[in-house]
């Protein structure tokens, strides 16, 4: 490490910083999946364009010969998925799975054509996921119908994020509505399809809810969380979805291709700061894989619970931890900083050693206040 460091920086940025706390106890895909058999057959469980199955639907299908790539946007992708995943989990086998070209596209290198997960690694990922869809759960259950929930995903097709999006609605009895890349990307479809199906949450790239701004300003009352992913936020963004969904909540969270799920989250502010997850490592390092002072740039790294298996497309990524004994971590070729207390953000990068340009909405961590908790969701009043 640089000689300039205090033991008492090294510790922050290897350590205290880096790591998220330590995971409790978690259900595995197993588990996951037979609790989603105990649904009530006529729920609805995943809806994808003018497809529809039930939980009893959905349970039938999986155990037939696969008609699709799991890749696919589309029903028969999610049934593969799914399929697969049950497969894996029976075996415990590492689950590979296919990153689609253009997923993920913040990276400024391609990503990998496929990932390899643990079962572990995908259960603590789902788990999660499970605990922030429970802050703002409606309270309604049916006894008939199950969980109210209705779960919406808007981002690249990755079938890591999917599977995790997918297993945890299942386990928990929600319904997940999957658009369509047309939906997607025409910010009045997908306002007129998160009216349509009532959804109460809702997970989305920034740059997809950013467009809202370029239509009319839709009144979307059933929503009551957002998940926005991404490594930029723009500062409209808060303020317009509090317009659109009086009450709701929001968080603003990184994914990676080399991580399932969520590796850190942060506030919806505007500033685009996060703080790694339970389970999760994230280091900033330079070439020389030494941490980089706070206020400084460089490269991230994963690590943790979650974190991709080593296959050929990917072995290239991934090196030995220098502050853990034993631990991987994975380059994931996006930059960013620690701030003086702690928060990560981003930067728009070619290299180290190069000139850095900071994201161009990014705001200063002063210009939003003094944060006194670390929790990952801030609400949006109305």
């Amino acid at each position: 490490m640089p000689d300039t460091l205090s033991a008492f920086e090294r510790h922050r940025l290897v350590d205290e910083w880096a790591n998220g706390v330590e995971l409790s106890g978690h259900p595995g895909i197993s588990t996951l999946i037979e609790r989603g058999r105990r649904v009530p057959a006529i729920r609805t469980a995943v809806r994808c364009g003018a497809n529809i199955l039930t939980y009893a639907e959905l349970f039938d299908r999986i155990g037939r010969p696969a008609t699709a790539e799991r890749c696919e946007r589309s029903m028969d992708g999610a049934v593969r998925l799914l399929a697969d995943i049950a497969e894996a989990a029976n075996s415990g086998v590492v689950l590979t799975l296919s990153v689609p070209t253009g997923s993920h596209s913040a990276a400024p290198r391609s990503p990998a054509s496929t990932i390899a997960l643990h079962p572990d690694a995908l259960a603590a990922a789902v788990d999660d996921r499970r605990a922030v869809a429970t802050d703002c759960r409606t309270q309604h259950v049916d006894r008939a119908m199950g969980s109210s929930d209705v779960r919406l995903l808007a981002t690249d097709w990755a079938c890591a994020d999917t599977a995790v999006e997918l297993l945890a609605a299942l386990a928990d009895g929600a319904t997940l509505v999957v658009a369509t890349e047309a939906q997607r990307q025409d910010p009045a479809a997908l306002a007129e399809l998160i009216a349509t199906c009532a959804a109460t949450h809702v997970v989305a790239d920034a740059n997809t809810l950013s467009r809202f701004t370029d239509t009319f300003a839709p009144t979307l009352a059933s929503v009551r969380r957002w998940d926005v992913t991404g490594t930029r936020c723009p500062a409209i963004l808060p303020g317009l979805l509090r317009e659109i969904a009086p009450g709701s909540v929001a968080g603003f969270a990184y994914t990676a291709p080399e991580y399932a799920g969520v590796a850190a989250r942060g506030p919806l502010d505007g500033s685009g700061r996060v703080r790694p997850i339970p389970g999760a490592r994230v280091l900033v390092l330079d070439e020389a894989l030494q941490p980089v002072p706070a206020g400084g740039y460089g490269q991230l790294f994963l690590g943790g619970a979650a974190l991709a298996a080593e296959v050929p497309d990917t072995a290239a990524d991934f090196v030995a931890d220098p502050f853990t004994a034993g631990g991987r971590l994975c380059r994931t070729g996006i930059f960013g900083q620690w701030t003086a207390d702690g928060w990560l953000t981003f930067t728009a990068v070619d290299s180290i050693t190069n000139s850095v340009a900071t994201l161009e909405n990014t705001v200063s961590i002063t210009d939003v206040g003094t944060v006194g908790e670390t929790s990952a969701v801030t609400e949006i009043a109305a």
